[in-house]
């Protein structure tokens, strides 16, 4: 429970329930009376049990039944993780448990356990700060003055804002550290000197500048300015470092709080972490730039020979990945968080980018020996997908195969170009001229039955009557959608599992697939960044290639849901690449995609039995 939430209680229960008004307690607190309002209502949800707070619009606030019983949730670990690092940043000189303890309201023993699952988190994490305990004098937190800071923003949620304002939500976790005025006096100069910039943030991305300002001049007050030990100065000349000298340099003004270049740099790789610009090909200059940027440049070239990029036609969207990645191992090289707001999003809608730029992180961190969190992949994949649609002819290459009738052919023909602009048909032929077909045909759209399908390299044949109908424009658009599975997909892996964990799953499904000798590799991929793309599927698979000549895909349907990553799963697509990693299959992940955004197909796939009853389902409408 927060500080101000006891004080408040302490104060209506030595009234002696007399009503104590709002003006009363907001000038008491140093808060408005909205503040006071506010914090009522939270404490009469989440904290009272045999007792509660009535209000009155003439006399105030009145407290009503017994304090002995305050509900205090034991489980609520983030909370008060964050009120133990704040605690431990408020001061410079060891405190005990039990001072702890009784400033959060909570027992010595709660609090013992729960700095020893900070000290395995931090431990876990390999950060440069440990929690020092010392017999009889308790403990501390030491070392990077960086990390520390950052380890206290990572333990604030933007949630808050979802049920309060932004400056209410500052309040709600710094009004002990600053009054009431002093934060939206603060957060008035961030707000002025960002839109200077004309950036337009949300209020997620502005409430974490604020955040991490507001931490900043509290460790300067207390006389813990970074220093050269917590970070080098580098000397770059990004935007971002301006607007951040910009809004500390307002600040010294107005509050004479001295930031040094340390501070102006720290915000600064704040703001590149945020990616509040937008993206553009800036000029880098930074020392030993040139011996950075070849070891980048080698990295994204042998990426993209390994999946088929042409570098001449992709000049410009290479100079500009090879610029965010040099602009972004600033703030990573020190572990500032990358958020992004859009990760969930990109993986599910950009899963082949997604996965190339999984590869392209895996590569660049044992290249440059550095750590790339799941967000920042997600950025990148951003880039990668602007490769990729610039590498390749994007729309669908179609070829129509008519009876005897050209006037069939061309009327099919006229109709497809009405309807699917994202089509290009490269050839109408007649069934006898079949063998002239070009290469690189995906799908063959015909009126009549081809004999000797198999002989075909198209990966989809669709099936259609001579009067062209509207439910044979339905079944075009569906098969251009759901035809490429059975291609990819043999009837001999389909499974039907059984397993409790996703390990036991991939590892029988690799033994049945017989590629055991990929086990290893797919559970490197999965601890990068979790394949789960959400509705109950998840698409795993491994950094190395198979056998295979072309894309390969086993598909299990496990009997029940099992936990992956942080959602749950039950059907798993695992799909093998084959050895000429430069096929490109962008279209096979949009067709998986596409199948799952309608939220009923998990549900039809779950009650198949077999291979056909599969193909007939995700064929269906």
């Amino acid at each position: 429970m927060r500080k101000r939430y006891i004080k408040l209680l302490e104060h209506l229960k030595q009234s002696e329930h007399d009503f104590v008004s709002g003006s009363e307690l907001a000038n008491l607190f140093d808060v408005t009376t909205r503040t006071i309002r506010n914090d009522i209502k939270e404490i009469n949800e989440n904290y009272l049990d045999k007792a509660i707070i009535t209000g009155n619009t003439r006399k105030g606030y009145k407290l009503v039944g017994d304090l002995s019983n305050l509900h205090q949730n034991e489980d609520d670990y983030e909370e008060r993780a964050f009120h133990i690092i704040k605690a431990l940043l408020s001061q410079t000189d060891f405190i005990t448990y039990e001072d702890l303890a009784k400033n959060l309201y909570f027992s010595t023993q709660t609090i013992r356990k729960d700095v020893q699952k900070l000290l395995q988190t931090i431990q876990a994490e390999k950060q440069n700060i440990e929690i020092e305990a010392i017999i009889f004098q308790g403990i501390r937190l030491k070392g990077s003055e960086v990390e520390k800071r950052i380890l206290l923003k990572k333990l604030v949620t933007a949630d808050c804002l979802k049920r309060m304002s932004l400056d209410e939500a500052l309040q709600y976790y710094f009004g002990d550290w600053f009054n009431e005025s002093a934060i939206t006096f603060i957060y008035t100069c961030i707000e002025e000197e960002v839109a200077r910039y004309h950036l337009l943030l949300s209020s997620q991305e502005l409430f974490s500048i604020c955040v991490n300002v507001l931490i900043s001049l509290k460790r300067v007050e207390l006389g813990q300015p970074i220093a050269a030990q917590d970070m080098r100065l580098d000397h770059t000349s990004f935007e971002e470092l301006r607007i951040a000298r910009s809004i500390l340099n307002r600040l010294t003004m107005e509050l004479k709080t001295p930031f040094d270049e340390y501070e102006y740099q720290y915000l600064g790789y704040l703001l590149i972490a945020l990616q509040i610009l937008p993206k553009k090909n800036e000029g880098i200059e930074h020392e030993q730039s040139n011996e950075i940027e070849a070891k980048i440049k080698a990295v994204i070239q042998n990426v993209g020979e390994q999946y088929g990029f042409v570098s001449y036609k992709n000049e410009e969207l290479f100079d500009r990945l090879l610029a965010h990645i040099t602009k972004s191992l600033y703030p990573l090289k020190y572990y500032f968080p990358v958020e992004n707001p859009f990760i969930a999003q990109i993986k599910s809608e950009y899963t082949n980018a997604y996965n190339i730029a999984v590869v392209l992180a895996k590569e660049l961190q044992f290249c440059l020996n550095i750590k790339i969190p799941e967000n920042e992949i997600g950025y990148l994949t951003l880039h990668v997908m602007g490769i990729i649609e610039n590498s390749q002819e994007t729309r669908k290459r179609i070829a129509i195969i008519y009876g005897k009738n050209p006037l069939v052919g061309k009327l099919l023909e006229r109709k497809i170009n009405l309807y699917f602009p994202n089509i290009k048909i490269d050839s109408l032929l007649a069934n006898h001229e079949i063998h002239l077909l070009p290469e690189g045909i995906e799908t063959i759209i015909t009126t009549s039955e081809i004999a000797e399908q198999h002989q075909l390299q198209a990966q989809n044949i669709i099936v259609v009557s001579e009067m062209i109908t509207s439910e044979d424009m339905k079944n075009i658009s569906i098969q251009l959608n759901r035809g490429l599975l059975k291609y990819y997909l043999s009837p001999n892996d389909l499974f039907f599992l059984d397993e409790d964990q996703p390990t036991d799953l991939l590892k029988t499904l690799t033994e049945l697939g017989d590629i055991q000798h990929l086990y290893t590799s797919i559970l490197e991929r999965e601890k990068m960044s979790s394949t789960n793309i959400g509705n109950l599927v998840a698409m795993p698979h491994p950094f190395d290639c198979g056998d295979n000549k072309k894309l390969r895909v086993l598909v299990a349907i496990n009997k029940q849901k099992i936990l992956w990553g942080d959602q749950m799963a039950q059907i798993i697509f695992l799909f093998i690449p084959p050895k000429n990693q430069k096929v490109n299959n962008t279209k096979f992940f949009e067709e998986i995609y596409d199948v799952f955004k309608q939220t009923n197909m998990t549900e039809k796939l779950l009650k198949i039995t077999n291979y056909d009853e599969f193909l007939e389902v995700w064929s269906s409408k």
